[in-house]
């Protein structure tokens, strides 16, 4: 099966993951340091979630112009509310919501529309009665996914940052990998292209050919 996250640094360019980590990183900040400024408990602490929803959003974007991608804020359906979607060569990233741990993102109509592209990663279930379309293999969905920390933790700063590959049914991650493994993957591609082929170790012959000496009066061939 093909490897879902290879297909994905083979399309994005590592500065778009570079710049990410450092947005979501400066998106927690100004979220605490905007719910400190204008809201007082008890409702500082749900205006911080909502908060760094917004600042995500932004700085998800911001790091994909950054990064030359393609960059759209659809609308949902029903309408509401606004996602942030950054396109290139058939892959598909979107956001999952901040959260305090790496569970699924919530199964909102839109998350579940683009995570169905991803139907072609899963085994189809092959039904002797009928016929079963091959789903595309065209498109992929990805999500971004960014976790807080608990109460004792640092809520200026992200607990985790990464990015993650759905099922089709948004039922749990294919595949999810923190983003400081990512940047090393690219290092690790980077590397393999880089390095020059080994030279062939050639060993000089170093014999020197004797003739040799004939006794005296021998007669010559």
């Amino acid at each position: 099966m093909i490897d879902p996250i290879a297909r994905i640094l083979a399309s994005y360019p590592e500065t778009f993951f570079r710049s990410l980590a450092e947005q979501m990183d400066a998106a927690f900040a100004k979220a605490l340091r905007i719910t400190r400024q204008h809201y007082a408990e008890p409702e500082r602490a749900n205006m911080l979630g909502q908060a760094r929803h917004a600042c995500c959003e932004e700085g998800f974007r911001a790091a994909a112009y950054e990064a030359g991608l393609s960059v759209f804020a659809p609308h949902t359906k029903p309408a509401g509310g606004r996602y942030s979607l950054v396109s290139h060569d058939g892959i598909h990233l979107i956001r999952g919501n901040v959260q305090s741990h790496c569970g699924a993102p919530r199964p909102t109509r839109f998350r579940s529309e683009w995570a169905a592209l991803n139907a072609w990663l899963d085994p189809v279930q092959l039904d002797l009665l009928r016929v079963v379309p091959m789903p595309s293999k065209g498109r992929l969905c990805g999500m971004m996914v960014v976790t807080a920390h608990g109460r004792s933790g640092d809520p200026s700063v992200p607990a985790f940052v990464g990015l993650g590959v759905p099922h089709c049914d948004l039922s749990k991650w294919m595949v999810l990998k923190p983003i400081h493994e990512l940047l090393g993957l690219y290092h690790d591609l980077a590397s393999k292209t880089h390095t020059p082929p080994e030279a062939p170790i050639i060993v000089k012959d170093l014999a020197v050919p004797r003739l040799k000496s004939r006794p005296n009066g021998a007669p010559k061939d």
